[in-house]
């Protein structure tokens, strides 16, 4: 059942104030849905809550991370296809963190599983948690990959099982972030690092759109972070942060303007005549690096590492290179 919060999740304040209510402009969820803030340390938030097995019924079948990556066909290496990718949108990387060797790591919100695929093709001994069962049953029967079918605080990890934790675009879906990163920290080696990828709701885009901004998402997405609540965050469970990194591509600044021209209709984020146009497609990418450039672009990722005496060396404050 969905739930009113008492006390903020990162300050324990419980002074709040409604920011905005917004339809689900991506999934077509019925209703509107509201966020409050923490007047204390600014927290964004989805109000009321909803407790883990009603947020999974918000999904559709094809949500992008429970599909097959695996089948995708590989770009084209013709000449024009190269130069088209040059003068347009590329494959989207995310930034995670490097590593002298292979080690232990461990996708939470895997989907399907295409990253840890990836990283086992390299040498890496890899694991995921997916709470999707028909997802995470893919992956296992598609790839025979590992992946525990539900939250990770049911999957019982050893405790210092893994040397590398990744949450890419699965945090900002959680009900419990204090739970997640405890349990995170407990299963992480000392000096293990986590990589968190989540929306910046301190984005231009954010800013400028408002309640149609593309990775607002409710109510999928339960928690809206800055990289200074985040850190906040992190720190509280004695992580130290030690990059930010701004990045996002062109899909959330063209989706949040055809969020807005379709305000009227019941159409999708990604049907409109905008999202179909080359030419603006190109136009947003290049926007979005510049985002990216100027630190108000759509997405971070922060990657923190695990303090290793936590009782002795506990820390309330991060040093941070944002690149």
């Amino acid at each position: 059942m969905s739930y009113r919060l008492r006390e903020c999740p990162l300050c324990g304040g419980h002074d709040f104030r409604p920011l905005l209510r917004a339809r689900d402009y991506h999934y077509g969820n019925p209703g509107e849905y509201s966020q409050s803030q923490c007047n204390r340390c600014t927290l964004a938030f989805l109000d009321p809550m909803y407790e883990e097995a009603e947020l999974g019924a918000f999904y559709p079948k094809d949500y992008y991370a429970f599909t097959d990556r695996f089948s995708v066909v590989q770009p084209a290496r013709s000449l024009k296809a190269k130069i088209s990718r040059l003068l347009g949108p590329r494959e989207h990387k995310t930034r995670d963190p490097k590593f002298e060797r292979p080690g232990r790591m461990l996708d939470i919100g895997c989907g399907a599983g295409w990253f840890i695929y990836q990283m086992k093709e390299r040498g890496w001994d890899v694991k995921g948690v997916e709470p999707n069962v028909d997802a995470a049953e893919f992956g296992r029967s598609k790839k025979g990959l590992d992946i525990f079918p539900g939250s990770l605080l049911d999957a019982t990890f050893p405790s210092g099982a893994f040397d590398y934790v990744r949450m890419n675009h699965s945090f900002e879906h959680m009900e419990h972030p204090n739970q997640i990163l405890e349990e995170v920290s407990r299963i992480l080696a000392d000096k293990g690092k986590l990589m968190i990828g989540v929306p910046n709701r301190d984005s231009l885009s954010a800013r400028v759109f408002g309640r149609f901004w593309y990775h607002l998402a409710l109510p999928v997405h339960t928690f809206s972070y800055s990289v200074r609540t985040l850190s906040q965050m992190l720190s509280k469970h004695d992580f130290r942060v030690e990059k930010v990194v701004f990045n996002t591509e062109q899909t959330p600044l063209l989706g949040g303007i055809q969020i807005y021209l379709n305000r009227h209709q019941a159409s999708p984020s990604f049907q409109g005549r905008l999202t179909r146009s080359r030419l603006a497609t190109v136009l947003s990418y290049w926007a979005s690096r510049l985002q990216n450039l100027l630190h108000v672009s759509d997405v971070i990722e922060i990657t923190a590492t695990k303090l290793q005496n936590k009782t002795a060396t506990r820390q309330r404050e991060n040093v941070v290179d944002v690149a």
